[in-house]
């Protein structure tokens, strides 16, 4: 019997295992995968997530991975303006191949159960009679026994089919792509190109390449692609000269690019029955923003205060469940409302442009988005 099962190893499920063990809980890690590898993800670590390594001792632990400090960010626009902010404090480029090893290594060190393989397939219980978790692994099935359950299964799992979560329908979905590039250096700051549809993220990681993450709306995908990644990304630099003078001069590292389909941004809830949800699994914010890493990493503290609260007796179970789902609300919610916002606006050439000489000439407009798109309190 484990104090918590946590599904989900990416950061909000490690940040979660290495808060509660640290709290001297029995934690059992559930990851479908295996470590190392590669994700879908911008790899941009906002400034506030800092704080939140301080507080779990994994800091140094990051440092030693040698990450690129980024301290400042550009956005351009398909017409050639653009608009540049810096970031209150630096910000970190981290590869998830790196990180996601490293975190789930940490949480095994101080005493978690890390469980890689393990798709889960069924979950029965509630916090009055506790869990019984069905995993499919090399194994064969087995089954985990727990009192508390955080799910942070990512963006898209069959997870959400196994809680019978239902979300309303999205106006529009996304095709998300990643490849890293050997390239012109980007000297410590992040690119952010929009094309029609979409946007494409660029920032430095350990190793010294570059990574390029682009989030792109599924119709202009189908449209521009034709079927071909390799046509959709020669599609996407004729859209933006920015993007296509640094693409001429860069290769990529892998053979192929990872992608991921119909990735909404829909709203959804921070709580199924007894079930804490975090992470992308809570809520996505639109990638633009810059912040959803801090966010997943914040969301795993959350839940693990929330879920430590119960298991040290200071609440009981409605308490905590009520309380949990309202702070989620209050920490995230407007962040989620606000990129939703912005990215409507980036997606329209039309808008774009002019947004952009309005940030220039205001600065004060681009330093209020940047706070109300992050919790700069954990700077504090």
């Amino acid at each position: 019997m484990f104090d918590v099962a946590v599904i989900g190893g990416g950061l909000a499920g490690c940040q979660a295992a290495i808060t509660l063990a640290r709290q001297q809980h029995r934690v059992l890690l559930l990851e479908a995968g295996a470590y190392p590898r590669p994700k879908v993800c911008g790899e941009f670590l906002s400034p506030e997530c800092t704080a939140l390594f301080v507080e779990t001792g994994f800091l140094d632990i990051l440092h030693s991975l040698k990450p690129v400090p980024i301290r400042t960010l550009r956005i351009t626009a398909p017409s050639g303006r653009e608009w540049c902010s810096t970031f209150p404090t630096p910000g970190i480029g981290i590869s998830r191949f790196a990180l996601d090893q490293a975190l789930a290594a940490y949480a095994s060190s101080l005493g978690a159960v890390v469980q890689e393989g393990a798709r889960v397939t069924q979950i029965q219980g509630s916090l009055r009679d506790g869990f019984c978790l069905t995993a499919q692994t090399a194994h064969g099935t087995q089954n985990f026994e727990a009192r508390t359950v955080i799910a942070a299964h990512g963006r898209r799992s069959n997870m959400d089919r196994v809680l019978e979560r239902t979300f309303a329908k999205p106006t529009q979905t996304y095709v998300g792509l990643k490849q890293h590039f050997n390239g012109p250096a980007l000297s410590e700051h992040i690119d952010l190109h929009v094309f029609r549809g979409g946007y494409c993220g660029m920032s430095q990681v350990e190793d010294g390449t570059t990574n390029v993450c682009l989030l792109v709306r599924q119709d202009v995908f189908q449209e521009a692609s034709r079927g071909s990644i390799p046509a959709f990304i020669a599609w996407m630099g004729d859209q933006n000269p920015h993007l296509e003078r640094w693409l001429a001069q860069a290769a990529p590292v892998y053979p192929d690019w990872l992608s991921i389909a119909q990735v909404s941004l829909a709203t959804k809830t921070p709580l199924e029955g007894d079930i804490l949800i975090a992470g992308d699994a809570g809520g996505m914010i639109a990638p633009l923003a810059g912040d959803g890493m801090a966010m997943a990493l914040h969301g795993g503290t959350l839940a693990a205060r929330a879920v430590d609260r119960y298991l040290t007796q200071a609440q009981d179970a409605t308490t905590m469940t009520h309380d949990y789902a309202r702070l989620w609300q209050r920490t995230f919610g407007t962040r989620l409302r606000l990129g939703r916002v912005l990215q409507s606006v980036m997606l329209r050439p039309q808008l774009l442009s002019p947004g952009l000489r309005l940030l220039h000439h205001v600065p004060m407009v681009g330093d209020w988005l940047v706070t109300h798109t992050r919790d700069l309190g954990l700077l504090d």
